[in-house]
């Protein structure tokens, strides 16, 4: 007796007439959904199936014929689907980017297989680099995969009255850290007890949305699966790579004793590596990062300066008062601001910076009102200039700064977004493997 042999996914399309027998494996098997079309309430039924060359089809069911065959779906078995039909894909909420989709119908026979067949596979994703997302950002009509390994989870936090979420950073080979926010539900697949254990979890997460908020980020949906370490080859070959990487290995130590926010660590860690000749031309990035020393400190006498108590705008004199024009205020109560002005500097050039308020009080270890108080004391001018010169005089460190936003001018200076304490021996490794992959191109 011949083999009958089922047309794999390629082979099937889009017809109202024709009718189609398949065979492939239960990926994913979602939950009925009721929607509201036209004043009546409607149901649909979605599944991924993936066939034995591994491509992956949406699966609807629709209305009246949910009833058949509620109960007789379930995840991971090998199905015969006989007479099934083929569409072309709906413009929205796909679950696999496929321009066509199954539909299966009352008259639809369907056959689960008892034995296993190793041949199809046991999984689909869709995965999306984590350096790529960018380019899906508000898609509202497609959903992503994306797997990584897991370098820090947040403490469960309380959203409105029934919701909660957790954060969580996670990084791929192409070494971008993303947010991954899980909500409700999914808070429960990860504890934060992991960022003190000598492990990294690999998360694969299906059926996710790319979202913008300060950053692009990914959050759980409607029809998102979470899977923690799940044994096939894709996370082998990420989990390989961790294993190899040092550098893997030293980004989540740092990740987990962070002292910033999520997102500033987030910002960190995505920041490109530049020497300062190359400033100049960076372009499409939040931050760049260099590491250099200070070879100059610009006049103290400058260093303090009245802002405004309400916007913290530096305030102007006006006819023998204070005005803020920000609040359009006259004799507006000041409070003392910090505004560190240095010029840093490495092999390859020298850049003016600015140190802001908060960051200025950070390095310094001491309120702008204390700087202010020293300033009015005799000698307090050299007493804050060696207060600074001890913060950062013969000390290399990792600056993050602002790129340019218009044409670069050597006589601006540009604003510091962190100060990092420098690893020597990391930038090193970072220097071999920029210098490794030049050689391969």
């Amino acid at each position: 007796m011949t083999e009958y042999h089922y047309p794999t996914f390629e082979h099937l399309y889009p017809s109202g007439v024709q009718r189609y027998d398949v065979r492939a494996r239960l990926i994913r098997n979602y939950d009925i959904f009721n929607y509201n079309h036209k004043g009546k309430t409607k149901q649909t039924w979605k599944m991924l199936f993936v066939d034995v060359e591994g491509e992956g089809i949406q699966c609807n069911i629709f209305g009246p014929a949910i009833e058949k065959f509620v109960g007789r779906f379930q995840e991971g078995f090998i199905y015969i689907l006989l007479a099934v039909q083929v569409i072309f894909a709906e413009g929205k909420n796909k679950i696999v980017p496929n321009w066509k989709q199954m539909i299966i119908k009352e008259e639809t026979n369907v056959i689960r297989e008892e034995e296993d067949d190793i041949s199809i596979p046991s999984f689909h994703y869709n995965l999306v680099q984590l350096n790529r997302l960018s380019c899906h950002i508000d898609c509202t009509n497609r959903v992503y995969d994306a797997m990584g390994l897991v370098l820090y989870v947040s403490p469960v936090e309380n959203i409105g009255v029934d919701s909660v979420k957790r954060d969580v950073a996670i990084m791929d080979t192409t070494w971008t850290v993303i947010k991954l926010t899980l909500w409700n539900d999914f808070v429960h697949v990860l504890d934060e007890n992991l960022n003190h254990v000598d492990i990294c979890p690999i998360i694969v997460a299906c059926g996710l949305h790319v979202k913008s908020f300060y950053g692009t980020y990914l959050s759980t949906g409607y029809h998102t699966r979470v899977y923690v370490n799940p044994v096939n080859e894709k996370t082998t070959s990420l989990s390989t790579w961790y294993k190899s990487e040092k550098l893997a290995n030293i980004r989540r130590d740092w990740f987990r004793s962070s002292t910033f926010s999520l997102k500033s660590s987030i910002d960190i860690s995505n920041t490109p590596r530049i020497r300062l000749s190359q400033f100049s031309s960076v372009r499409k990035v939040q931050y760049c990062r260099v590491a250099a020393y200070a070879c100059r400190v610009d006049s103290v006498d400058n260093i303090i300066y009245e802002a405004c108590n309400r916007c913290l705008k530096k305030v102007v004199i006006f006819q023998g008062l204070q005005k803020c024009q920000s609040c359009n205020l006259t004799n507006t109560v000041t409070i003392p601001r910090l505004l560190l002005r240095l010029t840093i500097f490495d092999k390859s050039g020298n850049l003016k910076v600015t140190i802001l308020h908060d960051l200025a009080q950070h390095l310094l270890g001491c309120l702008a009102t204390e700087i202010k108080s020293v300033l009015q004391q005799p000698n307090g001018r050299n007493r804050v200039m060696e207060k600074v010169f001890a913060c950062f005089g013969n000390k290399a460190f990792s600056w993050v700064l602002h790129p340019p936003i218009e044409a670069f001018n050597p006589e601006h200076s540009y604003t510091v977004g962190y100060v990092l304490h420098i690893d020597w021996a990391e930038e090193c490794m970072w220097l071999n493997k920029y210098i490794a992959s030049k050689k391969r191109k």
